[in-house]
């Protein structure tokens, strides 16, 4: 199952990187969990449950384009841990971030049903608050 575990996430992955979500939402189980230690509306931990809510979600993101690849990863137990390289940038203002996050991932069959993501939260909100204000910046009210 190790094989078929990384190769499910490296799927993941692969399609986000292509900005496929609908080739992202075929990774996961109807009833998903997606739990981000950040990005939650009080910039706390994120929660997601249900494909429909996931793609809600990926579809806010379509602002941005991103690569990501699976640096690492282990599995034990049914569950899979993996170290995930990436770089997110804003289409609008150009803006990158790059660096790494941890991925916690539970399996049903062939497909993700959980996914915990674990990100320096100070960063990712010190660059989603920088292109928040250039976009303000580039958007002067009338």
């Amino acid at each position: 199952m190790r094989v078929a575990a990384k190769s499910i996430l490296e799927a993941a992955h692969a399609a986000w990187s292509k900005g496929d979500i609908e080739g992202v939402l075929n990774c996961y189980v109807d009833d998903l969990t997606y739990w981000c230690n950040t990005g939650g509306p009080d910039s706390g931990p994120l929660l997601i449950e249900g494909k429909e809510n996931f793609r809600a979600f990926l579809l806010s993101m379509q602002g941005t384009e991103g690569h990501s690849i699976v640096e690492y990863f282990s599995f034990s137990d049914g569950i899979g841990r993996a170290q995930i390289n990436a770089v997110i940038r804003h289409k609008l203002t150009g803006h990158k971030l790059a660096g790494s996050y941890r991925q916690i991932v539970t399996y049903r069959g062939n497909r993700i049903a959980r996914l915990e993501e674990y990100h320096d939260a100070a960063r990712m909100a010190a660059f989603w608050r920088l292109i928040a204000g250039q976009a303000l910046d580039d958007n002067p009210k009338s």
